[in-house]
């Protein structure tokens, strides 16, 4: 990552998720719907190829590849992201390394992020965000340049250290690099 860093900045923590988990707390909502949505569409295609309407199929298609992406293919992406996401917070910023490929850089100034906040496990473990974890209306969110999240490996505009060690640790060191005067 020290190619990464601009000059002057220096690497407060650098680390890597410890658990690489498939489901977030808006696949309550979203399994059922991708379910749902998948289920229809090879219906509606068994439907339309039994009355012999070819047409008809080939409108249907993109829509069966929809839903398998829902109910399966988004659980494959996330895990693929999660196993090459690499995290590193410097005195000015937060680095995720990650995507599909491990290549996709996000980077954010710790001055432009609301205060860390925390979901921590009995082993000290845990994840970390800004302002607030994203919920199940945030995979909806989105704008012309981005879309909807639930198409993406990750939910939230700002950067999420999922699963993480010592996360309280971590915390506080964020804390007090956005507290530092500019």
């Amino acid at each position: 990552m020290e190619s990464y860093l601009l000059p002057g900045e220096r690497i407060l923590w650098e680390g890597a998720p410890l658990r690489h988990r498939l489901f977030r707390t808006a696949d309550v909502v979203l399994v059922p719907f991708s379910i749902v949505w998948c289920g229809f569409a090879i219906f509606w295609l068994i439907g339309v190829l039994g009355d012999g309407e070819s047409m008809f199929a080939l409108f249907g298609i993109p829509f069966v590849f929809i839903g398998v992406y829902l109910v399966v293919g988004r659980f494959v992406v996330r895990a693929m992201a999660s196993r090459r996401a690499a995290y590193t917070v410097t005195d000015g910023r937060v680095v995720v390394r990650g995507g599909l490929t491990g290549r996709r850089l996000t980077t954010a100034y710790l001055r432009a992020l609301p205060p860390p906040v925390i979901a921590e496990r009995p082993d000290g473990s845990g994840s970390l965000a800004f302002g607030a974890f994203p919920g199940v209306g945030d995979v909806f969110a989105g704008d012309r340049r981005n879309g909807w999240r639930l198409w993406s490996d990750e939910p939230s505009a700002t950067p999420i250290l999922w699963d993480v060690p010592d996360v309280r640790r971590v915390r506080d060191l964020i804390a007090h690099a956005q507290a530092q005067p500019a």
